[in-house]
């Protein structure tokens, strides 16, 4: 069937309409193939400017990135971005600041002459590039001067070293009362320095703060000149991958934006990529739909090995993302009791979020370097691997590969799970894809793009189905009055229902079983790195559990507290429909395409006779026929939301941005936590700060408005606006 033909949108349109696209969230571990992935379906005009991260040991950008794929967009060569800014992450770096220079001020004993003269080239790489490659900062060493951050903290260290009681008499009190711990002197004597540098007076560090902060003005400013006098950071932009165009030349800027070792991790929130796919991809999808959808790479597991605690960690990450569903994608190169580990704790992840009613896909990638290495130990005549060979045992190596990968399947919810190899050779020159012809085996597609495409496209049209309500097979098509609009909006009025909003805010103000469990009660000093690891996580919906045995220790999940207080509260949607809380508003529509929604909400007519139930029918004989339209489509959304898996998607959503999404609640504890204080003084101050805006009559107006946002979020995505 002949492809219906769309009419075209600007890639900066795609990109405003993203929050309609089905969401898929990739994962994975290093080499599992991620990076392969948005290769092969990123247009070929784009990818070359954001390949600096494809290879086995190459590093990947730790920026999250959304990757908007719509067929619409015009021209491969056409793009949009957006970049999300946010408040530079000085704490990130003070805190490898402050551990490197308490182990150098005791390795030359509590002398600042002296360690300030050990500070050199070699030291202070251990700042611009940490271990963890938490950030980099190496591209801007000549911005960063060694001799003005020696400046900055001399006076500092000079506090510290006539610090009375002294440095030594300190760290030995601190080791008697931790004589029952065994405690390494190392970390005491860190201890002990973090304690004294937090005592010291605000005139003496603020040189210091200055100094650390005007790292992050220069990479603002730096960012600033990649994207050109008239690109501000904030906002979407429309680009070019040629340099005469009628966009502005863009693929210096994806090059350098998706650099690994650029330094804007550091005040980029994420970065969203809007542009065509590839046409493989494109010819393969729903003729009568344009094919879009998201791509989100969460960062975080670039870097480390596919273990369970790694995957349940990348599986959290995922789900607090609101996906439509995931993809998961596991090296079958792996050890059998790694995989099967990992299968494990997807399986337990998953058990504990069923409610949510997110499918899972796994894609088993590198299957091309698994067969060869059975290949190569199966009984041939030399030590020489031989085409032949191939031929003689290429179905058997697959079954082989295959009966394991059932067991990993077995251990899965879900079991949705596809094998592909991720590398892509010609046919003349991959002995796999020849040894499978000769054989007359379809498998061969698997070892090409074609096996990928394939699998794609299913995940995206099983994704959007998801969506979609009972007995409406694909996204209903409308014509907004305005495109930046949602077409449907949901409004909750908090007024109407204050009683309900009044008892959340009680019980997260005045429980004290629930107040104590997210404010910070212990009287010891928490560690810097924990308060770090906090509030990342924080900002990922995660939580975050200590188990230090010198510091004060706290167990805080604030999007989990959130979820569990609103669905006690809130228990389903019913409440609300009932208290006419909740309108259906569908002002961005004009009257036929109203009627058009409402007739394919409602095909069997259901939802009319239940819709004008109990209504004067004086009153609706004055209604017009939008007014009619819109009351049948209520009913059907109220319906389409009785199900338990949407109210819990959406409860999840809402509890996450009032936990920190919410940017009226996000800009409020990024300035407290931003703020030149010691850790603990930060973790303490913020979780208070958490309290008081429970308490302003402000948050049940920012409830309503997120319950509603993310009902609305919900509805547009079964509708595409040409």
């Amino acid at each position: 069937m002949k492809r219906k033909k769309f009419s075209s949108i600007m890639a900066s349109e795609a990109l405003k309409r993203s929050k309609s696209s089905p969401t898929i969230v990739v994962i994975g571990p290093s080499t599992s193939g991620k990076s392969t992935l948005v290769y092969v379906l990123v247009n070929h005009r784009i990818i070359g400017f954001i390949t600096v991260g494809i290879g086995d040991k190459s590093q990947t950008t730790i920026i999250p990135c959304n990757f908007v794929f719509d067929e619409r967009i015009e021209k491969d060569e056409h793009f949009a971005l957006r970049i999300r800014i946010k408040d530079f992450s000085a704490k990130d770096v003070h805190i490898e600041i402050l551990e490197q220079l308490a182990k150098l001020f005791a390795s030359n004993e509590m002398s600042t002459e002296d360690t300030l003269d050990s500070i050199d080239v070699e030291w202070f790489q251990n700042i611009l590039e940490p271990k963890d490659a938490a950030y980099h900062l190496g591209m801007m060493e000549k911005q960063i001067s060694i001799e003005e951050f020696k400046e900055s903290i001399a006076d500092v260290l000079y506090a510290i070293e006539n610090a009375e009681p002294t440095f030594s008499e300190r760290v030995k009190i601190k080791k008697k009362e931790l004589a029952q711990q065994k405690v390494k002197l190392s970390e005491i004597r860190r201890m002990v320095f973090e304690d004294i540098w937090g005592s010291v007076s605000d005139d003496l560090l603020d040189k210091y703060f200055k100094w650390l902060n005007h790292i992050g003005e220069n990479i603002t400013n730096n960012l600033n000149l990649i994207l050109g006098e008239d690109n501000l950071i904030e906002g979407i932009h429309d680009y070019s991958a040629n340099e005469d165009d009628i966009f502005m030349y863009g693929g210096a800027i994806l090059q350098t934006l998706f650099d690994p070792f650029q330094p804007f991790s550091l005040i980029v929130e994420d970065i969203t990529l809007a542009c065509r796919p590839r046409t493989e991809i494109i010819i393969r999808s729903d003729e009568n739909i344009p094919l879009r959808f998201c791509l989100r790479d969460t960062m975080g597991l670039t870097q480390i090995g596919m273990d369970s605690n790694s995957i349940k960690d990348a599986l959290d990450i995922a789900l607090n993302c609101s996906p439509d569903s995931i993809l998961l994608l596991m090296n079958l190169e792996e050890r059998d009791d790694v995989i099967a580990e990992s299968c494990d704790a997807i399986a337990e992840k998953l058990s504990k979020a069923t409610k949510l009613d997110v499918p899972v896909n796994v894609i088993f990638t590198k299957a091309d370097r698994l067969i060869g290495n059975l290949v190569n130990k199966s009984n041939k005549e030399t030590v020489v691997l031989k085409q032949e060979d191939y031929d003689a045992t290429i179905l058997s190596a697959i079954d082989n590969m295959e009966e394991n990968i059932r067991g990993y399947l077995t251990k899965l919810p879900q079991k949705n799970g596809m094998w592909l190899s991720l590398r892509y050779l010609d046919e003349g020159i991959d002995p796999i894809q020849r040894a499978l012809k000769i054989q007359g085996s379809d498998k061969y597609e698997r070892f090409t793009p074609t096996g990928l495409y394939k699998n794609i496209d299913e995940v995206i049209r099983e994704t959007q189905k998801r969506i979609l309500p009972k007995g409406i097979e694909t996204p209903l098509f409308v014509t907004a009055v305005n495109t930046d609009a949602p077409a449907v909006e949901i409004k909750v009025e908090a007024e109407k229902i204050s009683n309900i909003f009044n008892s959340i805010q009680i019980i997260l103000t005045e429980d004290n079983s629930v107040v104590n469990g997210y404010t910070i009660t212990t009287k010891y000093t928490l560690s810097g790195r924990s308060v770090v690891a906090y509030y990342n996580k924080l900002q990922r919906g995660q939580g975050h559990t200590t188990r230090a045995n010198v510091y004060g220790n706290f167990s805080i999940n604030m999007k989990a507290m959130l979820n569990k207080i609103l669905c006690k509260e809130i228990p389903d949607f019913l409440k609300l429909y009932e208290s006419q809380v909740i309108g259906t508003v569908v002002d961005n529509l004009t009257d036929t395409d109203v009627e058009h929604l409402a007739q394919e909400f409602d095909k069997n007519q259901d939802y009319k006779d239940l819709a004008f139930c109990g209504i004067n029918p004086a009153l609706i004989s004055k209604w017009s026929d939008k007014q009619r339209n819109t009351q049948i489509l209520h009913q059907a959304i109220r319906q389409y939301f009785s199900s338990s898996e949407k109210y819990y998607m959406v409860m999840d959503k809402v509890a996450f941005n009032l936990s920190y999404g919410n940017e009226q609640i996000r800009k409020i504890i990024d300035g407290v936590y931003q703020k030149p204080i010691s850790y603990d003084q930060t973790m303490r101050e913020m979780q208070d700060t958490f309290k008081k805006i429970f308490a302003t009559p402000a948050f049940a107006a920012i409830i309503a408005k997120e319950i509603g946002d993310a009902m609305t979020d919900l509805i547009n995505k079964m509708i595409i606006v040409l």
